[in-house]
């Protein structure tokens, strides 16, 4: 998995490409928390437009994100989730939780 990240203001995007795996899924939880570590960020984008796979691991990095995020104020979003993965996320209801 590779990451770059855009700041725009307040808004900070993650965007993702390749296969987030168990060794990648500690890369994203370290992204992560590095963009929520800046004082001006209000908003969190990850952007799967080019992620082709998502195990088990990465989900965890990303509900603990988000529960760590919406404790600071700060709004997460999941954008451009291939068909694959967002029947993923709706089978274990995490259409629920992020705003996709």
């Amino acid at each position: 998995m590779h990451v770059r990240v855009v700041n725009e203001g307040e808004r900070t995007t993650l965007f993702l490409s390749g296969s987030i795996d168990i060794p990648s899924a500690e890369n994203l939880k370290k992204s992560l928390n590095d963009t929520s570590e800046r004082q001006d960020v209000k908003e969190i984008v990850v952007d799967f437009a080019e992620v082709d796979s998502i195990g088990s691991s990465a989900i965890g990095a990303l509900l603990l994100s988000h529960r760590e995020f919406s404790d600071k104020g700060i709004k997460f979003h999941i954008t451009n989730v291939n068909k694959e993965i967002r029947a993923l996320f709706k089978i274990i209801k995490l259409d629920k939780i992020f705003k996709l």
